[in-house]
């Protein structure tokens, strides 16, 4: 697995992951965005989600995501960022 799949998958379910779970934006970044993910890294995914059943939606798309990709998945929204490390994974987020 490397950032171009994972890219791909989002690109290619970004319509269902959109309607099934109140997805308006999904981005990835850290170790897969800058290519330097190891065996063990996991997927880092930012999502900015409709206020209806957020947290459901959240959740639910967490596990959709660690199912189809086979990978543990760290799932964050821009909001959550913290102050520190905003600016550089802003930087370095890729959304579909």
């Amino acid at each position: 697995m490397n950032r171009n799949d994972i890219l791909d998958f989002l690109k290619a379910n970004k319509e269902e992951i959109c309607q099934k779970y109140g997805v308006k934006k999904i981005g990835l970044f850290g170790s897969y965005a800058r290519g330097e993910a190891k065996e063990d890294s996991d997927i880092d995914i930012v999502v900015e989600i409709e206020e209806i059943n957020i947290f459901r939606n959240f959740f639910a798309l967490e596990q959709y995501l660690k199912l189809h990709l086979q990978k543990n998945v760290d799932m964050g929204t821009e909001s959550s960022i913290k102050p520190a490390a905003k600016k550089r994974i802003m930087d370095e987020i890729i959304y579909v």
